[in-house]
């Protein structure tokens, strides 16, 4: 994970985006009495903090005891249905977040079998690529709709304005045959102005 974020080259470049381990623990570890405990890489004789691109969560589910009721950050939705998932017919807090209707499908699908997880991946493959074909047909109406606006209107315009042309010419005094020459109007159109 990490040699993979160096750039390759004579001189291997680093930008480490930070790595986080996350722990569940279906025990007491006996070193704290926490819920949630956050390691990271210090100094050990000053306890300064070394590096901010490493970190470990350790998360003892034995010592979250909130009800439903009880939660109110995210990591206390988060820590209870995951705690409590194998006896949620479905995940609290629905309506609250949406996040965790992801979470719910997320773990609908990584319990498929072989069989079911094929016919998945196959139906998704075909409601994307229609979703793409859908996505390309409007966008291409569109392009093709403005375009033919875009010719109607300027074909309405060149014509408004050959007949605001020759109205003029013929509030002038301009011959018939001088204002047909100009606009190529009928003499019927012209009189008709």
């Amino acid at each position: 994970m990490i040699a993979s974020q160096g750039e390759k080259g004579e001189s291997w470049k680093f930008k480490l985006l930070p790595v986080y381990g996350i722990f569940l623990l279906n025990f007491k570890s006996g070193e704290t009495d926490k819920v949630r405990t956050d390691l990271v890489i210090a100094d050990r004789d000053t306890g300064e903090q070394k590096g901010r691109n490493f970190r470990e969560i350790f998360i003892e589910f034995p010592l979250f005891n909130k009800t439903e009721a009880e939660c109110e950050t995210p990591l206390d939705y988060w820590l209870y249905n995951l705690k409590h998932m194998e006896q949620l017919e479905h995940l609290s807090f629905k309506g609250q977040k949406a996040l965790f209707n992801r979470l719910e499908e997320l773990a609908r699908i990584a319990n498929m079998n072989k069989k079911e997880r094929a016919e998945y991946e196959a139906a998704l493959k075909i409601y994307r690529d229609n979703e793409n074909v859908m996505d390309y047909a409007v966008k291409t109406a569109e392009k093709k709709g403005l375009e033919k606006g875009i010719a109607i209107g300027e074909e309405r315009g060149r014509a408004e304005g050959i007949l605001i042309t020759a109205r003029l010419m013929k509030q002038n005094g301009i011959s018939f045959e001088q204002i047909k020459l100009c606009t190529g109007l009928s003499d019927e159109e012209i009189e008709n102005l």
